[in-house]
């Protein structure tokens, strides 16, 4: 799958009806876009571990699981929100169903 995502470019979060997933309303900022699950952390200790939860747990042994944990992982930097996400790693297969 190639995707036309640039780093430093802007991109809208569809609403959750849209894409199933939950993104606050604004504009995202691409900052990242690593091969595979990323190894290090960026700019808080935690995101990795936020990110293996939100997007790798349950899909074990899944080809989904090995799909997503090998493919593109893309850092966006979160609009202003009441939940406090300042950035978050977003597997390819999520960014394709939620960013326009």
């Amino acid at each position: 799958m190639s995707l036309n995502y640039r780093v430093g470019n802007y991109y809208k979060a569809k609403n959750y009806l849209e894409s199933g997933f939950n993104f606050p309303e604004g504009e995202y900022k691409l900052k990242i876009i690593r091969e595979g699950f990323p190894e290090d952390n960026v700019n808080d200790e935690d995101e990795l571990v936020i990110a293996e939860e939100q997007w790798l747990e349950g899909l074990e042994g899944s080809d989904q699981y090995k799909t997503d944990l090998r493919g593109n992982w893309y850092y966006f930097e979160f609009p202003i929100n009441d939940e406090g996400i300042e950035y978050m790693w977003v597997p390819e297969s999520v960014v394709v169903e939620v960013f326009e």
